[in-house]
């Protein structure tokens, strides 16, 4: 084999490997998020002194979400191939409208998108360079949307090399412009049925000139009991 088949076989299987590796880390920060187990979690959506509250349950292949105490609700549905959202809202599945998916939650900077964190399963993750956060080395993992609904074209994901828990998240309009604009971050977490998940999470939502345009805090704590609708 002559030098320039050897380096051509080490550059393709050098880009599998990342591929590999970064599809890898990406079911880690599932786990770690707790949507690859069944768990129940409740807590709320806080902007200022306005409260809603959330609740969380990952049954199988589903993951619901009950907003309000039931007045709202809607499912992800995970496929192999795809995720797919449902209104559950009264008790009936009925697609999810396009518009409604970037659609604010309770005069909050969080969106349906943004709660159903719908971006951890987008397909072909790639590892983009490697940052330090909050004294943590951290892989940068950027991933394209592969669908034309919400409205992330892409995605920069931080996950901790330690724990590999996701540790930051930004989405980004359109080209060229690619502007930011909402951050995710992990400020605590918390350990439920033997994983490791989020606990408190800051969303700060940008306007078209990268000035901050709002924050909302996501906290889950203790169980609680659910009132059935």
């Amino acid at each position: 084999m002559n030098i320039q088949k050897f380096i051509l076989l080490l550059m393709l299987s050098s880009g599998l490997l990342s591929a590999q590796n970064a599809e890898e880390i990406m079911a880690s920060v599932r786990q770690a998020a707790g949507l690859q187990n069944e768990i129940d979690l409740h807590g709320t959506l806080k902007k200022g002194g306005k409260k809603v509250p959330l609740s969380l349950f990952m049954r199988g292949k589903e993951i619901h979400f009950k907003i309000s105490e039931g007045k709202d609700s809607f499912a992800l549905r995970l496929g192999p191939q795809r995720q797919e959202l449902f209104d559950t809202t009264g008790g009936k599945a009925r697609a999810f409208p396009d518009q409604k998916i970037i659609q604010a939650i309770g005069g909050t900077d969080v969106s349906y998108e943004d709660l159903a964190l719908k971006f951890l399963y987008w397909p072909n993750p790639k590892i983009a360079g490697e940052d330090k956060i909050k004294l943590q080395d951290c892989w940068r993992i950027h991933v394209v949307n592969p669908e034309r609904t919400g409205r992330y074209r892409e995605i920069s994901v931080w996950v901790s090399k330690k724990e590999r828990a996701l540790m930051r998240v930004i989405g980004y309009g359109p080209k060229p412009a690619r502007s930011a604009l909402k951050q995710f971050e992990v400020l605590d977490i918390m350990k439920r049925n033997g994983v490791w998940t989020a606990k408190k999470l800051k969303v700060s939502s940008f306007k078209p000139n990268g000035r901050a345009n709002g924050v909302t805090y996501i906290n889950f704590g203790k169980k609680k009991r659910l009132r059935r609708r």
